[in-house]
């Protein structure tokens, strides 16, 4: 909505005003006493603020104890010069900014219990480990957790001591980090075979006393090489993988571990509902092999990251990425007619048509699941303007350009966003600042 001309000049004479008199020596004094004053009591005001909400939270339950805990939390998200919440409305889950899936609150608790330093530690460690095992539904198998998916490949380097280290030409992808897989083992020489184009059985014929990695290129799913009666390990990368099966067409830990597979790598973060961290799964040995290792204390993961990737894969709930791939059609596309609806009264939006291509985990690979998108043109901004002040707001907005037209997909956006996205969308700031014009132009 447009400020009307009154309200303008208003403001427009208060800015006046308060340059004129912050430009008055006397006025600076007084105002530097004041800030002095302000932050001596800053912190005993704080202090008593935060008395006053644990004295009122003690005295309700449990329930007002967690939501007071979140407020907190909520308070600390407003430090943006660290971080900057992000709405992903560009129709890929894995962007390079972000994916904008939240971590479920009841995870983040648990790694803000443990890394807030006050708990019992009665063998901690041994208890997480425990925890960790009884992650996988398949004997003899267990879980470690590195810090992120480049070191729990580097820790790979372990089991390649004593062995040849073998991938073919066709699988040498590149990490969500940006590293080459081939150049992710640190100090190993790295035997290369078959053709540059498609993976056959045969190209790894005579290989024996080997470690065998295979990675899924978002193209070709991994599946076991027949190599009974030699002396290889097996071990596939995937760089989007679930540890227990959820959706049918994203491959998981568990269904590649029983068709004969290893050990298998994979990331944490928004489809194994935890944070970012590197998981392995695989043959008890080989994960004892590697956590026994000295580098291993220079590629595991926190107590605090694995509290919460043990809790991630151990809830009841559905993560909230879950939620997202089982939304329906009729669910977003009545969500993509409402916002329509809404924009198109915008002065600003001149353009809003409603499309339904698919959205994708990754770009470009081939996890597709059905969408609803705007196609949404401006009235003073190009696409590629939009997009740029969209993604620099807070919360930020994920989008993606097609032609002329900027689109938002509703895909992996929770709903409860929709209104935030809209008002991003709609705002006169977003208009005003566009009609200003930059120095050169």
């Amino acid at each position: 909505m447009r400020l009307p001309p009154w309200a303008i000049e208003a403001i427009r004479n208060g800015v006046a005003d308060v340059a004129r008199k912050a430009s008055d020596t006397e006025t600076i004094v007084r105002v530097k006493a004041q800030a002095a004053e302000l932050l001596r009591d800053l912190p005993e005001n704080a202090s008593r603020g935060l008395d006053a909400l644990v004295k009122t939270a003690s005295e309700t339950a449990r329930g007002a104890i967690d939501q007071g805990r979140e407020s907190v939390l909520r308070w600390t998200e407003r430090q943006t010069d660290l971080a900057v919440r992000c709405l992903n409305a560009s129709g890929v889950l894995l962007t390079r900014r972000g994916s904008g899936i939240s971590v479920s609150d009841h995870v983040l608790q648990l790694g803000c219990d443990v890394l807030r330093g006050d708990c019992v530690d009665n063998d901690l460690k041994q208890q997480l480990d425990r925890s960790l095992t009884r992650l996988l539904d398949v004997d003899g198998h267990a879980v470690a957790v590195a810090t992120s998916l480049d070191a729990a490949i580097a820790s790979l380097s372990v089991l390649a001591k004593e062995r040849k280290l073998v991938m073919h030409r066709s699988q040498a992808i590149r990490l969500p980090s940006g590293t080459p897989l081939p150049d992710a083992f640190p100090g190993l020489t790295l035997t290369e075979c078959g053709g540059v184009q498609t993976l056959e059985p045969s190209d790894f014929d005579g290989i024996d006393h080997a470690c065998v990695i295979l990675a899924d290129d978002g193209i070709h799913p991994v599946t076991a090489i027949p190599l009974k009666g030699r002396d290889v390990i097996s071990i596939a990368v995937l760089p989007v993988a679930t540890i227990h099966q959820g959706h049918e067409s994203i491959p998981s830990a568990e269904s590649l571990l029983r068709s004969g597979i290893d050990l298998v790598v994979l990331p944490g973060g928004p489809l194994t509902g935890g944070t970012t961290a590197g998981i392995l799964a695989g043959k008890k040995t080989l994960i004892e092999s590697i956590q026994q290792d000295s580098r291993w204390n220079t590629h595991a993961a926190s107590a605090g990251i694995v509290a919460m990737t043990v809790a991630a894969m151990t809830a009841p709930d559905p993560s909230p990425l879950s939620v997202l791939i089982e939304t329906g059609e009729d669910n977003l596309r009545s969500r993509a007619e409402r916002m329509a609806t809404r924009l198109t009264a915008e002065e600003s939006i001149t353009s809003c048509q409603i499309t339904d291509r698919s959205a994708r985990l990754v770009a470009g690979a081939r996890w597709e699941f059905p969408s609803r998108q705007l196609n949404l043109r401006h009235q003073t901004l190009s696409a590629e303007r939009w997009a740029d002040q969209l993604v620099k707001q807070n919360p930020a907005v994920l989008t993606t350009i097609d032609g002329e037209n900027l689109v938002i997909d509703f895909r992996w956006l929770p709903a409860g966003e929709d209104a935030t996205l809209a008002d991003a969308l709609g705002s006169s700031e977003t208009s005003e600042t566009a009609a200003v014009p930059t120095e050169g132009h």
